[in-house]
């Protein structure tokens, strides 16, 4: 009786030991999935060389002033991409009074090339975008002041401003109009005759929100935030329909930061994977990340995920170092001594 009783006390504890050491491998595995590895997202460098060797190519002719950006968030110099985009804007290309963004995204590459936003060839890119407002108090579509049903338009407008430096001329007016436009379900359209709600368009809201001095306990970025958790995939990513895909999961990421809440936190946190994970698994091995899941590098995804990445590991978005570069406030200029690195 008493063997018989000795053995079941073992076979129960060899039982307990093992099932101990499955929770621990369970948890370290969570925790290895909910926190990727620093050394990885670290590792901007491969992604940087792909957009100058890809960009720099004489063949290229596309968009540079994600490139540019992300390459500057990244503390990377950047002058030979800008010299190339400065000579796009003085041939016209890249840059049409047809769109207002084209100015506004303009004013992000100009500003981290250190250049004039004020005579950036020949334009004043600060007061095009200001004489754009409307009296309603939207950024309008177009440079010239006409057109408003670009929802994009106006949170450009409002995210160049502040990136600026600049108070953001009709502020309660810009918010306003903002605001209106917020779908029954908390997202965002990027044209207000577009019905369903866009995911990036809903996270760049939120950043556009939040120049406006508003945080997360403002109704309309609750909304906003209870939809994009709505949308979130079972394994954390982000994308419309179940289907992930890099920007959606960096745009995202931006506006956590921008609020100062942590994207691989376990609010954001599904099955063991986040919009962070959900992003990095379209990493290709040159650097270059993948629209979604066709794994073809992709400029803008690349562009994107890398402005995401920077802001993740410093804590901080990209338009609030601008800013904070940009301003000659006093209590400004100290923050610039403080970097926000850590605050999760």
């Amino acid at each position: 009786m008493n063997k018989f009783f000795n053995r079941s006390i073992k076979i129960f504890f060899i039982y307990c030991c093992a099932l101990l050491m499955s929770v621990a491998f369970i948890t370290s595995g969570a925790a290895a999935a909910t926190a990727p590895d620093r050394v990885e997202i670290e590792n901007v460098e491969s992604i940087v060389n792909y957009l100058n060797d890809k960009m720099l190519h004489p063949d290229y002719k596309g968009m540079l002033d994600w490139a540019i950006l992300g390459c500057y968030s990244s503390g990377k110099d950047v002058q030979a991409l800008s010299k190339k985009r400065k000579e796009q804007v003085l041939a016209g290309e890249m840059i049409s009074p047809l769109k207002n963004t084209d100015y506004q995204r303009t004013i992000f590459s100009a500003l981290a090339a250190g250049e004039d936003v004020k005579a950036y060839c020949g334009i004043n890119l600060v007061d095009t975008v200001k004489e754009s407002q409307l009296p309603s108090g939207k950024f309008a579509d177009t440079s010239t002041g006409i057109g408003d049903r670009l929802i994009n338009a106006h949170i450009w407008g409002i995210i160049a401003l502040y990136a600026v430096g600049e108070d953001i001329p009709n502020a309660d007016k810009a918010l306003s109009w903002l605001v209106e436009q917020q779908n029954y379900d908390g997202g965002f359209s990027v044209d207000t005759e577009i019905l369903y709600s866009d995911i990036d368009m809903t996270a760049m809201a939120i950043v556009a929100m939040v120049c406006l001095d508003k945080d997360q306990t403002y109704p309309p970025i609750q909304r906003a935030l209870a939809y994009l958790k709505e949308q979130q995939n079972s394994d954390g990513s982000m994308g419309l329909w179940g289907t992930s895909n890099t920007e959606s999961c960096a745009q995202l990421i931006q506006a956590l930061v921008m609020l100062g809440i942590d994207p691989t936190g376990q609010e954001w946190t599904k099955n063991n994977g986040n919009p962070l994970t959900g992003m990095l698994k379209y990493r290709l091995k040159n650097g270059a990340f993948s629209h979604s899941s066709e794994m073809i590098p992709s400029e803008m995804a690349t562009g994107q995920a890398l402005l995401a990445i920077n802001d993740y590991l410093t804590g901080q978005s990209i338009y609030t170092k601008l800013r904070l570069e940009n301003r000659t406030d006093d209590d400004l200029q100290q923050a610039i001594g403080h970097p926000t690195e850590g605050k999760y």
